[in-house]
């Protein structure tokens, strides 16, 4: 719930973002394509995502297209556009990049729309070198990106291979799901584990138990406690329009709603300190990640009661 004041402003920077760059100079003079645009459905980590404004998904070619901005975004990667060499970038993204990724998350999860189906496109190939983590990747043969009113598109399954991310897509429900490894051992409640006992190393402890790593426990609830801010983030935000057009009654009754949403909030991440101080204990690990979660949480928790004054 950081900085949840400038959480509308960054709606319209996912809007910018992803028609800036990745634009003029990129397009091929090949013949374009009129296609239509379907309704899918888009998760991410467990979070449904919605696509920005004047952004869609369709099929060409028996393959499924969305916009790689978006779906590197979704993946928690940053993705940078060289126009002088036209050469699109994924990679890792740094500490402060991931700060600014949730936001933008954020913001596609409260900003935009449900995708249009049957809406009628003009796309056209785009030539560009693509670089994932380090390493140059190329499309099959037989397929190519796609721009549509300056943004571009990748085949679905192409980026789940080049990110190394399982990236599924559901024909028979118009679906795609992605889950992260942080993710998925964030689910699995505890992780890989090591082949050493004792410390912070994972092993089997005395009684025979599998004992997970500290790093997989941390891990998992730090994971569950970024799930927590994001969604607590969302519903706040979700209040904003519908208070920003009501009368002063409505207002009043969605201040109740919104201390309510933080009080909920400040319950379930202290279940989430509690589970966590007992997985980390129960091993004999130490518990200074309690204490960082402690100092992040009360931060957010004040700049969302300051929303909640502010209304």
């Amino acid at each position: 719930m950081k900085n949840l004041r400038h959480y509308t402003l960054m709606l319209l920077i996912v809007a910018l973002c992803t028609v800036l760059p990745l634009t003029a100079g990129a397009a091929s003079e090949s013949t374009s394509v009129n296609i239509k645009t379907q309704a899918v459905s888009l998760k991410f980590d467990g979070q449904s995502l919605l696509l920005p404004e004047g952004q869609y998904a369709f099929m060409y070619q028996d393959r499924t297209y969305i916009p790689i901005r978006f779906i590197s975004y979704a993946l928690q990667k940053s993705v940078k556009w060289d126009q002088k060499t036209s050469k699109v970038t994924v990679s890792e993204p740094t500490a402060a990049e991931k700060e600014s990724l949730a936001k933008l998350l954020a913001g596609a999860v409260a900003g935009g729309k449900k995708p249009e189906a049957g809406k009628s496109l003009t796309i056209k190939p785009v030539q560009a070198s693509l670089v994932f983590d380090g390493q140059s990747k190329s499309l099959p043969a037989g397929q190519s990106l796609y721009i549509n009113n300056g943004t571009i598109y990748v085949p679905v399954r192409f980026m789940s291979e080049a990110v190394g991310t399982d990236i599924k897509w559901d024909q028979k429900t118009n679906s795609i799901t992605g889950e992260s490894a942080a993710y998925k051992a964030a689910q699995a409640g505890g992780g890989t584990t090591g082949g050493n006992t004792g410390g912070g190393t994972g092993g089997t402890d005395p009684s025979g138990e599998t004992k997970p790593t500290k790093a997989s426990i941390e891990a998992a609830g730090s994971a569950k406690l970024t799930a927590l801010e994001t969604n607590c983030a969302n519903t706040l935000l979700a209040m904003i329009p519908a208070y920003q057009a009501g009368d002063d009654a409505t207002k009043a009754s969605i201040k109740v709603t919104a201390n309510q949403t933080v009080a909920q909030c400040t319950a379930d991440f202290n279940k989430l300190v509690a589970d966590t101080t007992t997985e980390l204990t129960k091993y004999g690990y130490s518990l200074e990640i309690i204490d960082a979660f402690k100092a992040q949480f009360e931060a957010d928790l004040k700049s969302g009661m300051d929303l909640v004054k502010g209304m």
